[in-house]
């Protein structure tokens, strides 16, 4: 089933958007919904909210106020992530139920619908990213008739989220809905036509090879951007069960203060670059979703963003991770190794050009798959990192080492369940 996550601005006009996919014949989820499901009085987190934030949120019924609590978590940041650490699990558990039932009954597709996603960093959980968004001023004039602001207060709200620019780089997806309500239609129709070929179409799907993984952890980087090390970021991503962007960003030294993508930049040349991660990501995303070429450079992109804001930097990562999960798919790949292909996807979520060094790196892979020495010495002869191409090869050749680190060894074969 495809996993689609859809996500926007405040009072841009996700809802409608989620009621034509609906209409169209996808499976909807609005995790708003689920938020006020956890929250009622039963609900599975309703006693923890009240005993964090006090009965001064309830209503007279006893049911949370909705608006006197946003009015509390939208002023205070640290109010807002706490809200967030009490609710967002139990909505996850609900959303992982209800998409275990519509994989059951055969769904082709599944449209998750969270205004959040990306700030919470959890958007890596879905296939496709859609990204609803509209014009500023359309936003605030909407938002204010909405819920009955003043200026002020919907101005406040606007920019207590991930301002919309930043947000849109995320997507696979972009759904305008700066029009009327027929424009926004035919946005949405558009791409949910896109979605449910993309449904109907699924990605050739290679057995995920543990030892392809391990084998590239040995022959790769040691050390990663700012101490996310591979063997680090494996065994996260495993006890995660996924690349969760707000976990990474606490492990990296010293720990994010504040919104993971607001993560400070690290433009020194001699600091390890994302692209040490990047054999991880892109065997992660063969396991997820096999051949998935906008799918890996999408989460590629994302970790990118935690320490290296250069869009080269970025496109390398994305080109090597792109290898990085055609090669550890091994000899059934062969049919779909393009490395112009790859390139041009890297480009496209970078915002660069690929950067020399890791065109001559993968090239130098996919010239000697089978010997990671060769592979090297070719890309030491280019100027590239030699630790980039026998890393690939080695993929490719899936001789695990015999001496893995035992953590290591069942977070990789975790990824394969």
């Amino acid at each position: 089933m495809l996993r689609i996550g859809l996500t926007g601005g405040i009072a841009c006009g996700k809802s409608r958007v989620r009621r034509r996919f609906a209409a169209l014949g996808f499976a909807t989820l609005d995790l708003d919904a689920v938020a006020h499901e956890v929250m009622a009085p039963g609900g599975t987190a309703y006693a923890d909210v009240v005993a964090a934030f006090g009965r001064g949120i309830l209503a007279a019924d006893g049911t949370v106020d909705r608006k006197a609590l946003g009015a509390r978590v939208f002023a205070d940041a640290e109010a807002r992530a706490q809200l967030n650490a009490l609710v967002h699990p139990r909505v996850r558990d609900a959303e992982a139920r209800r998409a275990a039932e519509e994989e059951v009954l055969g769904t082709r597709g599944m449209v998750t619908d969270a205004a959040l996603l990306i700030e919470a960093g959890l958007h890596l959980r879905f296939h496709r990213l859609v990204v609803v968004d509209c014009e500023g001023g359309e936003q605030l004039r909407r938002l204010v008739a909405r819920d009955g602001l003043d200026e002020a207060s919907a101005r406040a709200r606007i920019a207590a989220q991930m301002p919309a620019a930043e947000k849109r780089r995320f997507a696979h997806l972009i759904v305008d809905a700066s029009g009327g309500l027929p424009e926004t239609d035919a946005h949405t129709d558009a791409v949910a036509a896109e979605l449910a070929w993309l449904a109907d179409h699924p990605p050739p799907r290679p057995a995920f090879r543990p030892d392809a993984l391990l084998a590239a952890l040995a022959a790769g980087a040691t050390h990663g951007p700012r101490g996310l090390d591979p063997a680090r970021f494996v065994v996260d991503v495993a006890a995660a069960g996924g690349i969760e962007m707000n976990r990474l960003a606490q492990l990296l030294v010293p720990p994010v203060v504040g919104p993971w993508y607001l993560a400070p930049d690290v433009p020194s040349e001699s600091e390890p670059g994302p692209e040490s991660l990047a054999l991880v990501v892109g065997m992660w995303a063969l396991s997820r979703r096999g051949l998935d070429d906008a799918f890996t450079a999408a989460a590629m992109f994302s970790l990118a963003q935690l320490t290296h804001r250069d869009p080269a930097r970025a496109a390398g990562a994305c080109v090597i991770a792109l290898a990085a999960g055609h090669l550890g798919a091994g000899p059934a790949a062969g049919a779909f190794l393009d490395a112009d292909g790859w390139a041009a996807t890297a480009e496209r979520w970078g915002g660069a050009p690929v950067p020399g060094w890791a065109r001559a790196a993968v090239a130098a892979a996919l010239a000697a798959p089978d010997d990671a020495l060769a592979a090297a010495e070719a890309a030491r002869r280019a100027g590239a990192d030699p630790a980039l191409a026998r890393a690939l090869a080695a993929a490719f050749t899936a001789r695990a080492p015999r001496d893995a680190p035992a953590e290591v060894v069942a977070a990789t074969f975790a990824l394969a369940r």
